[in-house]
């Protein structure tokens, strides 16, 4: 079956109920219970807190929209939707990601609004991989790309189901 790879997709239908979001932090500071003790990674008993990610929703037409308005290639023939929904996320992380010089990853999170989010950071990597004075860049240049789907959105911690 060949698909219009900018077919509409369907509104994000997730089935989280609010019980699945709390505990998680709404602000851009990582709260104390999710920061990892580095000097115990490695210890075999150190239980490490939840990982939680930090970044920005998005929904699949955000992907396609922004694959067209920026004339990424075509992907090849795909036998179902999914797989070329996959495809064209993928190309468009390493797309923003070559833009912005910095690693950002495809993170599926509990959400009811987004059925996909780009994040900057996690909560177990966030001491080594967090950005500083670049930050601000990297989320100028996301917004830039991206267009209206970061308008209101500020980034911020969601917890996840699949990270890729």
């Amino acid at each position: 079956m060949i698909f219009d790879i900018y077919e509409p997709s369907p509104p994000a239908k997730m089935c989280f109920k609010p019980s699945d979001f709390e505990g998680c932090p709404t602000g851009p500071t990582l709260p104390p219970e999710f920061q990892v003790n580095v000097a115990r990674w490695r210890d075999p008993r150190y239980v490490k807190p939840r990982k939680i990610f930090y970044g920005f929703g998005l929904n699949i037409q955000d992907f396609l929209d922004y694959h067209q308005r920026h004339q990424l290639p075509r992907p090849p023939p795909m036998a179902a939707q999914p797989e070329l929904w996959q495809y064209i996320a993928d190309q468009v992380v390493e797309d923003l990601s070559n833009a912005c010089e910095f690693d950002l990853r495809l993170v599926l999170p509990v959400s009811t609004e987004y059925n996909c989010m780009l994040s900057l950071y996690d909560s177990h990597t966030i001491t080594v991989t967090k950005l500083d004075d670049e930050e601000q860049d990297v989320i100028r240049i996301m917004r830039e790309r991206l267009g209206d789907v970061l308008t209101n959105q500020k980034a911020r911690w969601f917890f996840s189901y699949i990270e890729f």
